[in-house]
């Protein structure tokens, strides 16, 4: 009995080490996040991979039968420094104080999000378009949570933070720029402290308990970064998506929106410490959203008319779900409706974009308003290899940094 149980022992330690070589090695050598690596090499299995420090968690029903924990679902990361951004809080009081104040401010916003005149125009381009819409979204944001625009003095301190946290998410740079993280923070600050009467937070109490950090963080990373971030990349997404699928999105724009969610969820993998005597996990966002569905690679919004598939897992689950999907999909939904219904816009990705993630060469298209012109199919953007390098670069150094995989 004793030799069969240390014979099982030594198994699942040989299927550890294996699958753990396998993982590191794939992500090393190849382009993509260890997101795609893991769908990529796990595909459609169920259950558990066991690794040496933790388990890789392959579906979704897996996941919520997990017990249930107020850990975070993401580790350290040097992207959001110095801002403590809520959804890296443990479940203690300053988790429990920043989520009562992001739902005052979250139900405010939603409001003002309908309320608020916001014009803009994307121009006519032949390259990344990621940072103009990056740019406007930022302004936008600024508007919802101060109630006006801001002054270019206000607007530079901020964007270049903003700019800055985004670069490391991307994996264009790998380690943030102090002095410029201390003009955004100081510049939060000095508006927090202004506590002009159109501030989001101006009669909330719990706001002005917290201490400094979490005031700021609060402002600069739960809302400004977040929306910044994440909405631009939905946008950025479902523009891609519109080129090839425009009547989906015209038709019903709900499907779409989950499908495309489906399709690039905006976190790569979630990471959990071990807890209660139970071994640590990670996840991978693609595979979750991929894990048991029917063409899994496929854009398909009319999968979403009926209810016979595994949830969408983009938001989280159990305490650490989200709060902000009913904010990013009212600002994602206004600023790409804006766009696609004006004067006849269209929009063409370059020939050798490849429609990944994390956008790891920014989201290059050609677009304009009127006639499409004929040849538009065959631009191509330049410095690829160049970029692709990079890319590999600092997504080791953020993966290392980060201690994703461990």
């Amino acid at each position: 009995m004793h030799v069969k149980i240390a014979l099982i022992k030594i198994v699942h330690y040989i299927k550890s080490v294996y699958n753990t070589i396998l993982l590191y090695l794939s992500v090393i050598s190849t382009l993509m996040t260890p997101g795609t690596v893991i769908w990529k090499l796990f595909g459609n299995r169920k259950g558990k991979v066991c690794l040496l420090n933790r388990d890789l968690i392959c579906d979704s029903k897996t996941l919520m039968n997990l017990p249930k924990c107020g850990k975070p679902l993401d580790g350290y990361t040097n992207a959001l420094y110095p801002f403590l951004p809520t959804f890296l809080l443990d479940n203690n009081q300053y988790w429990i104080d920043r989520r009562d104040v992001f739902s005052y401010g979250n139900n405010l916003i939603n409001k003002r999000i309908f309320d608020i005149s916001f014009d803009f125009e994307l121009k006519s381009k032949q390259g990344n378009i990621l940072w103009d819409i990056f740019e406007i979204i930022s302004k936008y944001s600024f508007q919802l949570v101060f109630n006006r625009l801001p002054t270019d003095e206000e607007f530079n301190d901020i964007y270049s933070g903003l700019i800055d946290i985004n670069k490391i998410i991307k994996r264009i740079s790998s380690t943030p720029n102090i002095p410029i993280r201390k003009i955004f923070y100081d510049r939060i600050l000095k508006l927090i402290k202004e506590n002009d009467e159109n501030f989001l937070f101006h009669n909330c109490e719990n706001f002005f308990k917290m201490d400094e950090i979490h005031q700021v963080s609060s402002v600069a990373e739960d809302f400004l970064t977040t929306m910044a971030v994440q909405c631009t990349d939905l946008v950025c997404h479902m523009l891609i998506l519109y080129s090839e699928y425009p009547e989906d999105f015209e038709n019903n724009f709900e499907n779409s929106f989950n499908e495309t969610l489906r399709l690039y969820p905006l976190t790569d993998i979630w990471v959990r410490e071990s807890y209660n005597n139970e071994k640590g996990w990670i996840a991978s966002l693609v595979q979750l959203n991929r894990n048991g569905w029917s063409q899994p690679n496929t854009f398909n919004p009319q999968r979403w008319d009926s209810a016979n598939h595994p949830p969408l897992m983009s938001w989280g689950f159990d305490v650490r779900r989200c709060p902000a999907q009913k904010l990013a999909t009212n600002i994602s939904r206004l600023i790409f409706e804006n766009i696609i219904h004006k004067n006849q816009f269209w929009i063409q990705p370059a020939a050798n974009f490849q429609h990944e993630r994390t956008f790891p060469y920014g989201c290059q298209v050609s677009l304009g308003y009127g006639d499409k012109p004929h040849d538009v199919k065959l631009w191509k953007f330049n410095n690829k290899l160049k970029m692709q390098f990079q890319r590999w670069l600092f997504e080791k150094l953020r993966m290392i940094d980060q201690n994703e995989l461990n």
